[in-house]
């Protein structure tokens, strides 16, 4: 029997993700989702999509995705988020 994933929600957060049988009615608590439209416990449903927590106060949503202020270098090196200086720092390794 087909399955399909379902997002439970708490007014429009998700409170949990289940699996579902594919003829499983939705009640007015539960959205389905795929790959192309992700979800994840804590995440806000907007009545479109899925929009995960906010990473940083700084970083700005864009098309669903949290994007940081400054874009990540690209040149190999491993970086992380440093929201006080609001930069990329180089990872010790």
């Amino acid at each position: 029997m087909s399955e399909r994933t379902v997002a439970v929600l708490d007014g429009n957060i998700v409170t949990n993700v289940i699996v579902v049988t594919a003829d499983h009615e939705l009640d007015d608590q539960e959205v389905e989702y795929t790959e192309a439209l992700p979800a994840g416990i804590g995440w806000e449903y907007d009545g479109t999509g899925f929009i995960s927590p906010q990473p940083f106060p700084s970083w700005q949503l864009v098309d669903y995705r949290w994007e940081p202020p400054v874009p990540m270098p690209d040149d190999e090196q491993a970086y992380y988020w440093d929201e006080d200086s609001t930069t990329w720092q180089i990872a010790e390794q």
